[in-house]
């Protein structure tokens, strides 16, 4: 039977930026979903294992409909990008339970600002022009986060000493996000998509059934079969496995191949922007005007990101 390359598949720049377009908006629209089956009674560690497990079984459907090579390069390097997404899902779904949809959102999307200087860190060249979007984007993401505004004593200090237990680990998602980011610009130039999607959502769907496993509620399998017949709980869950997951990390994958993580981090400012527009028009939560300055700050980042190095050679 003829095997198809493990070599990644080539793609343009303007595919790659529309995939990544995509997976934000996808992954945006998976904050409500996401409070969604946690009001409806599903624990977070069945939340994990049924999405993370369903998921990974289909993609293995994939990689096997698509005879693509099962390598051992590929295997490890989404092993390793499993155990770093697990750690991210539980923080950021924990976090859930104890702030709002739309500061979570806004919260995680502060990986923007860590990943350009994470890629540094490992010596990865970083973009100027990545590099100023970020920086943009992530002012317009702290407008977005502490409404108060302003660097005095309703500043930063202010904002960091105000976090409660949800906002430290959506904090901690978003620090692992960029590393995720960084890590995944290097292996995606190596490895297949579909086989590096695969291996990290399968390792994180072991990991997340393992823990549950043995935890209590909230984290067990408590009820699972009974919250699962629950509409409120099942669309979402479905919605979490096949689009936030199955598409968006393959999709994450492929244009990883073209983009590097500081502009691929920009890009993902349409997440929470995404976030905040339904949690306003969808979960009726307010919004004020400097968090629609802190939103346009960001589309101008984006803007910078993209269009400055095509300008200038930045």
């Amino acid at each position: 039977m003829h095997r198809k390359s493990s070599h990644p598949v080539s793609i343009s720049h303007p595919t790659a930026v529309l995939l990544i377009a995509s997976t934000a908006v996808i992954w945006g629209l998976g904050f409500p979903m996401t409070r969604f089956a946690l009001d409806g009674g599903i624990s977070v560690g069945a939340l994990m294992s049924v999405r993370f497990a369903l998921a990974g079984l289909l993609i293995f459907v994939i990689i096997r409909a698509r005879s693509i090579p099962i390598v051992r390069r590929g295997v490890l390097d989404g092993v390793w990008l499993g155990l770093v997404l697990a750690v991210i899902f539980w923080s950021q779904t924990d976090g859930m339970r104890f702030t709002t949809t739309a500061k979570s959102g806004f919260i995680t999307g502060l990986y923007v600002l860590f990943t350009p200087f994470i890629a540094m860190v490992v010596g990865q060249h970083v973009k100027l022009a990545s590099t100023l979007g970020a920086i943009i984007a992530s002012y317009g993401l702290y407008l977005l986060v502490h409404p108060a505004g302003g660097w005095g004593g309703h500043g930063v200090l202010s904002f960091l000493t105000q976090m409660n237990r949800g906002d430290l680990e959506t904090l901690l998602c978003a620090i692992l996000c960029a590393i995720h980011m960084v890590m995944m610009g290097a292996f995606t130039r190596r490895s297949d998509a579909w086989l590096l999607a695969g291996s990290q959502v399968a390792v994180c769907g072991v990991v997340s059934v393992a823990l549950s496993a043995c935890l209590p509620a909230p984290y067990g399998f408590q009820n699972l079969a009974q919250t699962l017949r629950q509409p409120s709980v099942f669309g979402p869950t479905i919605y979490l496995a096949l689009f936030s997951t199955v598409f968006a990390f393959w999709g994450q994958a492929l244009a990883q191949t073209r983009l590097g993580p500081a502009e691929a981090a920009v890009l993902f400012c349409i997440e929470p922007v995404t976030a905040a527009i339904l949690s306003v028009f969808w979960l009726k939560e307010p919004m004020t005007g400097q968090q629609v300055l802190g939103g346009g700050l960001i589309v101008v980042a984006m803007i910078v990101a993209s269009a400055l190095p095509y300008m200038f050679d930045w």
